[in-house]
């Protein structure tokens, strides 16, 4: 049955990236987590996407030029709804231990010292409950370096092959979007690589989520774990 990872948790209900976010994708039916990783000025891991605090605090300019003092005094809910109002913006460790022995993890690297963030994963225990991405070819070279055995994704547009996606860059996980799944033979080519799918739709449309269901991947990227859980749910009952 294809698992469900939940693009930075349950944004539509709660703020991205945040503990709340995170703990409704899990009730919603998620298996695995996705989140973003920056890092501060002094060097702290924080669960956090945009490279400028604007958008999804109260706070102004480049994460990576405020600490770790500035950014624990965030306001990261307000934004979203009053409801949220004074959520905090994540540490990685704290962020990582909530969700350990409830959830896997998809770690993307938007840029900070990977090996932080490799030595963190080995310290809790869940190196095999998490996988790994980034766009930085830099953090991709070196988490490769330095944690070769850890799992990692690869999107077939940056591969421009399944056949690659091993080879040339050390993953075992491809990620395509609906577009690229319906492609004849793709699904066949990946597989015969090896390579665990997973289809990224930040959509709503059900068709879409019951599409994908149907295909088998492993996992699907998304926004509305509610939904896919919904359409997961119809296709084993009607498997039974």
């Amino acid at each position: 049955m294809t698992k469900i990872v939940s693009h930075r948790g349950a944004n539509h209900f709660a703020p991205e990236n945040t503990f709340a976010a995170a703990d409704l994708a899990l009730k919603q039916g998620a298996d695995y987590i996705e989140l973003d990783v920056r890092e501060s000025a002094d060097g702290v891991l924080y669960v956090f996407h945009d490279e400028t605090l604007d958008r999804t605090t109260n706070g102004t300019g480049p994460i990576g030029h405020a600490s770790s003092g500035e950014i624990d005094a965030l306001d990261a809910g307000s934004w979203f709804n009053d409801s949220f109002k004074g959520a905090v913006v994540p540490r990685l460790d704290q962020y990582l231990e909530n969700l350990r022995g409830r959830a896997g993890v998809y770690i993307e690297l938007k840029y900070c010292d990977p090996a932080k963030v490799v030595a963190l994963v080995r310290d809790l225990g869940m190196v095999r409950d998490a996988f790994y991405f980034s766009f930085s070819e830099e953090m991709r070279r070196d988490l490769q370096i330095i944690a070769p055995e850890f799992r990692k994704m690869m999107t077939l547009n940056i591969a421009k092959s399944p056949s690659l996606v091993g080879a040339v860059h050390h993953a075992s996980i491809i990620e395509m979007i609906p577009e690229q799944l319906r492609r004849p033979g793709i699904l066949e080519a990946s597989r015969k690589a090896g390579l665990e799918i997973m289809v990224y739709y930040g959509g709503d449309d059900m068709a879409v989520h019951r599409e994908i269901a149907a295909a088998g991947v492993d996992y699907i990227n998304l926004d509305r774990p509610d939904l896919f859980d919904k359409a997961r749910r119809e296709l084993r009952g009607a498997a039974a």
